[in-house]
Order: structure tokens, then C-alpha cells, then sequence
């Protein structure tokens, strides 16, 4: 598997996760003995937190949302963001990879901060979402011999 593109689409199945998460937060948020100001505040940032992430993660409608992602196993890979910026960026080793669920942790060059992409089965073709989480577990193990930690 040399080069695997990654063309992401909106997932209504990870839209139903974050709402349904952060309605529980503002739930017990309304539970917890703390004044009303602490409550609207912490209420106000969780509306906040999820428009951003309905945005980043589910719609992939915002400046920095990942539109096309070039894993490649000889060379570094790319992505490109919505705004139209192209970087180069690597895999890190805590993505997270289950059968209903990918996090690609990405470090991209030149930035300090890592930036992910979630992706639910609903988010790709079922042969594509097979390939990346492939790649993604042959990747970790590359990682961990070179680092001396598998024999």
C-alpha cells in the first residue's frame, strides 16, 4: 500500500455523538451546586465547543477542516485544509483506530500544535475506511521497531 488519498465526507453519525455528549455536560452542568453566572458560563462554552466541532469534525466546513488527506509510506504525508493551504505533515503514534472509529493525530510541519481527524464509518467508503485502518496499524508498528520497542 504505497499512497492511500482521503477524501472525507460530513458524518451524521459523528454529529449525533457530539451533540448528544455535549447535551449530557449541560445537563449535569444544571446538576452541580454552582451559581447561575458558573452555570451560563460553563453552558455558553459548551455551545461554543459544540458549533466548533460540528464545524471542524462533522460538517467540515471550517478554515482548518481537513478536505483531502495523502498517506504515503515513502514519503511524508499531506493534507489539504478547506481553506486551500497544502502541508506536510506525519502520523503520530497515538492515532486511535477501532472498527467504528478513527482518530488520525497529525503533526504537521512548521506548527506546534497537532491537529486530528475524526472519522466515523458514515465519513468514507467502507473500502476506503478499511485501507486507512490498515495503514494506520502498520504504521504504529513501523513506528514502534524503529523506536526499538517491538522485536
Amino acid at each position: 500500500m504505497a499512497t492511500l488519498a482521503i477524501y472525507p465526507k460530513p458524518s451524521f453519525r459523528l454529529a449525533i455523538i457530539l451533540i448528544s455528549l455535549h447535551l449530557m455536560a449541560i445537563f449535569s452542568i444544571y446538576l452541580l451546586p454552582l451559581s447561575e453566572e458558573l452555570k451560563t458560563l460553563g453552558v455558553a462554552a459548551l455551545i461554543i465547543s459544540l458549533i466548533y466541532y460540528l464545524r471542524m469534525n462533522v460538517l467540515l466546513t471550517g478554515a482548518n477542516a481537513i478536505k483531502i488527506l495523502v498517506l504515503s509510506d515513502e514519503a511524508p504525508c499531506q493534507l489539504t485544509l478547506r481553506s486551500g493551504e497544502s502541508c506536510i505533515c506525519s502520523v503520530l503514534e497515538d492515532s486511535f483506530v477501532a472498527p467504528f472509529l478513527t482518530v488520525v493525530n497529525l503533526k504537521l510541519e512548521g506548527k506546534f500544535l497537532p491537529q486530528s481527524l475524526v472519522i466515523v464509518v458514515d465519513s468514507l467508503d467502507v473500502e476506503e475506511f478499511r485501507q486507512l485502518r490498515v495503514w494506520l496499524r502498520w504504521n504504529k508498528i513501523i513506528i514502534k521497531k524503529q523506536k526499538g520497542e517491538v522485536n
